[in-house]
Order: C-alpha cells, then structure tokens, then sequence
C-alpha cells in the first residue's frame, strides 16, 4: 500500500482507517492542482470532429482553484508538441459566463486541425498553453481497451496476475461460493449457505450488487449491438484466463467480461425467477484491505422487484447478443429472463426487501418504485422474442411509460434503456415507437441547446453537479447518440463528443476524470483494491465534481475554497462522493467512445 501522504495530491491528510471507512482528522490544501487556463481533451480528438479548447479568462470568486489568462487576449495558435511551427491560428470567441464553473471562458475552435500528430494551443503571445493532446482517427481507442480490462482486474474470486498494470492478487472473497442468506425466505433458511461465487466489485468497496450489474450490462451490450466491430476477441489483452469454448468462438473481449457478470447474476436467482439484492460483509473493510484479506463472513441479502426487472432486460439482451457464439449460454440467459418476468407478472406491486444489517457494511442501491424497470425488461424480451406477452404488458398495465420524457439512464432509472428496446424492437407498434423517436429526438435537442450554451460544452446543469456527475454527463451523451440512430445529425454527435472531452480532461478543475487517460488523471481513487496494492488502475471514471459535499473531506475543501459547483472536487483517497468510481460510472463510456470512433 502506498501512504496517502506520499501520494501527488491535491491535499496533505492525515487519516484513521475504520471498518466502516475512512475518517478525516486534518485537511491542508497545498499547490497540487493543476494550473491549466487552456483546456482540452488531455487525450485527443477525432480528425473530422468538431475541436474545441476553453481558455479561462476571468475568475467569478474561486480564484485559488484555477488559473487564468489575461481577459484581453484575442488570438490562439495550434502547434505541435514538440516544435513551434504554426499549424493553425484564430481568434477566441466572445466571453462565455460558465455559471457552473463560476468563471468566464473563451473557447477556440481548431477544427481544421485533422493531420494525426500530437499538438497544443497556445494563447496569445504564448503566455498559456495547453497540455498535449493527440487528433488521430483510434485516439480513443487505449481508453476502450481500458475501460474493459478493468473489468476484468475488478473480478471477484479471480487470480489476477497482470504483466500490463502490475497487478497481482490472490483470489479474493473465495467466501461467496459459501455465502450465507441473511434472511429466511421460501426456498432457504437464515444462515444456509449458496454460492454467489465470481461478479465484479462494484466500486471502491468489495460489495456485489445486482442493479449496478445489470444496468451495466445493459448499456455495454447496447453498445456492442450498435457497434459490434468496435469490440474484437483478443483486443484487449486480458488479464485472465479466457475459456477457450469462448476463445474458439471468437468472443469479443467485452463479451467475455461481460459474461462473467452474466453468471454471478444468475446465481442470484431464485428458483421463482425472483433475484437477490447484493452480497457483501456486516462490515465495511478498511480502505487498505486487500481483497483476500477480507475474510469476514458474506452474506446475500434483501431481494427487490426492481432488481429483478433489470436483471431480466440485461438477460434478454444476453439472449440475443450471444446466439451467434454460445447458443446453450444464449438460451438459458432466454429462460432466466423469462423466469424472471414470470415472477414479476405474478407480483404487479413494487417490493424492495430489506434484511437485518443489510447496509451496516455496503451500499443500498435501494429504490421503492419500478415501473420504468419492468418496462425495460418487458421491452428487451419482447425485441428478443417477439412474444404477445411482453407486448401486452407494456400496451396494458405499463402504457403509460410511453409517454415519459427520456431521462439519462442510470441504475435508479433503467426507463430510457427500456423506451430504446422498444422502438427498435421488429415487434413493436409503428405509432407507439414513433412516439419515443419523437421523445428521443426531443431530449437530444435540449441536452445539445444546453450544451452549446455551455461554457465548457458540458451537458450539466448547475444542479447536476452531484454525487456521479461525470457518469450522468456521458449518460446525457449516450442520448444523443440514440437519438442520431434515429435522425443522423452532427450536432448530436459533436455534442456527445464534448461530454467525451470533458470527463477527459476538459474540465474547470483541469482534471480528467478518468484514471490512467491524460496528463492530470485521478491518482489517488477512493478504492480498496488499488489503496491496498499500490497499482494504478486505468479506465475508472470516478464520480468528479459533487457541489454537495456528500463527504467530510469534500465538505470541508469546499468550506474552506468557496468551491463552485463544476469545481467541486478532490483528487484524494477519503472522498468517496468525488473520487470514488462504480461499474456503472465507466459503462455509458462504451457507447460514448465506441459510436463516434466507428464513423471514422
């Protein structure tokens, strides 16, 4: 383990491990942050995409949080990294007021610049500059192949010998293949064992649960069925042992990962088709714990209508994205789901079943409603079969979702990953799928106004900057990605792409707010697998900017700098609600990159 005070941070803690989490004792700014007016996607642009940097000019009351330019600098000039030969020169919009980021911003516009090579933008007479960057037609694809090997380093019971990272752990939480339920139920008594062996951790804790996993899942397969050739077998070097039945049949490596989730779900079931919630310890582990250091008892607990609804789209969606190369593993996901809707026709009210000490030492990911989730699960099994059933459903009991605007989806809200199965499902009804193009259409028109009144082009509004801001802007992206499926249009596109840039790098904080990508990552994540080994893990996207101060190191940073909103975030080990990632955070990145990479 590294000690968090010889870590590059933001601040200077002094810090107790508890089972429960992290308390902190002192907190002392220092001159860790970076200093960076010109900001840009610290990892690169597309050639033929619209490119953008944001040169902060005047601050509006956080003037220790970042510098800027002289307000009186008209021009910019675009030069390779390592020479100083002119490729491109311009003059800097009009002043933007970012209400967010509490500042003044100019933007310049370097879209002209398509040559692959590695460049920065300099503002007037050189007095600031950005960092370096790269425009080529694969920039983006080391931070895909990231963003699926964590996956891969993030699994439970797994050995884990990786020559890329430097990771090296035994097999963690052996224990789970022996959990023991919490609670008394109609298939199992309190205490009696099952095993829910494998999953992925969800976040910095070691806690497995099934909402997270299968809105995870769900938005990964969306992306593979939308980009399939973005995803190949071997792309990514894997850390583990691939079966060769999945090896032979040139199983993408997404697929790969994404099936080892698959299964642990699938011994979350019961046999009514119902799920169990989560499975983790009575106890939080200290943040320096290796995985097989936790050796305290696992149990499974709770069990929720919700849940189950998302567990049974994420298992249709399997049904139809695995036939072509594993049809006995597409089948049974077919008859998991259908189980599981089975379950939930037979219990139309919302439940969320809550155990004894079932939060003591994890997360709730709890929620009491679940309309939005049984439309998703009946949408995706009637796009994989066809079945009068599932149509029914949703033209009856559940018409109403119909007419719901479309939300980013996330792992409280699956509805507009439902809304999507459904128009593009063969089955469905021509009137009522035009319905949701048009509520589509109509959402990514507003997040691209927003957008590009934006003075950093982040599709955030002031209060969206909240606990997991930067998953909920690459949510927003995903949207507008849909939505041009639907009617092609650039500006969603570009507008998509500039949620890209901002979670990699082109932030107020002059952060990228994913680990291992561009000049200023998180390096110091609230993870118990990285504090405890010392390895860098790249491809997390942490929570980011959190105006709310949902921590005690985060409150009292903002307390201390008047922090606005957009910067509103530390780089250090104890704030878990702005450096904290989750499974769900990195999955809308998928479609985010893989889309817009694949109109190269």
């Amino acid at each position: 383990m590294l000690d968090p005070a010889e870590r590059p941070s933001p601040f200077r803690t002094v810090i107790h491990h508890r089972s429960d989490d992290i308390a902190v004792t002192e907190l002392e700014s220092d001159t860790g942050r970076p200093e960076t007016p010109v900001r840009v996607n610290q990892v690169g642009y597309l050639p033929p995409a619209r490119k953008r940097a944001v040169v902060a000019v005047e601050d509006a009351g956080a003037g220790a949080l970042a510098a800027t330019v002289d307000a009186e600098v008209q021009s910019f000039t675009v030069r390779p990294a390592d020479g100083d030969d002119a490729v491109a020169t311009g003059e800097l919009s009009d002043p933007i007021h970012d209400e967010g980021a509490g500042e003044v911003v100019r933007q310049a516009d370097f879209s002209d610049v398509t040559e692959t090579g590695d460049y920065v933008v300099e503002v007037g007479d050189g007095a600031a500059r950005s960092v370096p960057f790269r425009v080529a037609p694969d920039v983006y694809e080391g931070a895909l192949v990231d963003a699926t090997r964590l996956y891969a380093l993030k699994r439970s019971n797994t050995r884990i010998d990786d020559p890329v990272t430097g990771l090296n752990v035994e097999p963690g939480h052996p224990q789970d293949e022996r959990a023991a339920m919490r609670a008394r139920d109609e298939f199992r008594d309190a205490g009696e064992t099952i095993d829910v062996g494998g999953g992925w951790y969800d976040a910095g804790d070691y806690g497995k649960y099934v909402p997270p996993a299968a809105v995870t899942l769900g938005q990964q397969l969306l992306a593979y069925e939308l980009v399939p050739d973005a995803f190949e077998s071997g792309q990514c070097d894997l850390p583990v042992d691939v079966p060769e039945v999945d090896r032979s049949a040139g199983l993408p490596d997404l697929l790969v990962e994404a099936k080892f989730e698959l299964e642990w779900l699938e011994r979350m079931q019961r046999p009514d088709g119902a799920v169990y919630h989560k499975v983790a310890g009575d106890e939080w582990p200290a943040i320096d714990t290796l995985p097989v250091e936790d050796t305290q008892q696992r149990y499974v607990y709770g069990l929720s209508t919700f849940g189950t609804a998302t567990y049974a789209a994420a298992m249709a969606m399997a049904a139809r994205v695995y036939a072509p190369f594993d049809a006995a593993f597409a089948d049974r996901a077919l008859e998991n789901a259908r189980d599981a809707f089975a379950y939930l026709a037979a219990n139309p009210e919302p439940a969320f079943r809550f155990d004894e000490g079932q939060d003591d030492g994890s997360g709730p990911y709890r929620k009491d409603e679940d309309r939005g989730e049984r439309f998703w699960a009946a949408a995706e099994l009637l796009k994989a079969t066809g079945g009068d059933r599932y149509a029914d459903a949703l033209h009856g009991p559940l018409a109403d979702v119909f007419d719901e605007p479309v939300r980013a989806p996330v792992w409280s809200d699956a509805t507009a990953l439902g809304q999507w199965a459904y128009r593009s499902a063969e089955a469905a009804d021509p009137e009522r799928a035009a319905v949701l193009d048009d509520a589509f259409l109509e959402r990514a028109d507003a997040i691209a106004t927003a957008v590009e009144a934006d003075g950093h082009r982040v599709a955030l509004d002031t209060d969206d900057y909240h606990w997991a801001s930067a998953k909920l802007a690459l949510a927003k992206a995903d949207v507008l990605l849909l939505a041009n499926e639907i009617d092609p249009d650039e500006c969603y596109v570009a507008a998509a792409l500039d949620q890209v840039h901002y979670v990699l790098g082109r932030t107020p904080t002059g952060y990228s707010y994913v680990t291992g990508q561009g000049t200023y990552p998180p390096r110091n994540p609230h993870d118990r697998l990285v504090e405890s080994t010392g390895v860098e893990i790249p491809g997390m996207v942490v929570s980011g900017a959190n105006r709310n101060g949902d921590d005690d190191y985060l409150a009292g940073f903002i307390a201390e700098t008047d922090a606005p909103p957009a910067k509103s975030y530390v780089d250090a080990v104890p704030s878990y609600s702005a450096n904290e990632w989750a499974i769900d955070y990195t999955a809308p990145l998928f479609l985010a990159l893989a889309v817009p990479s694949a109109r190269e």
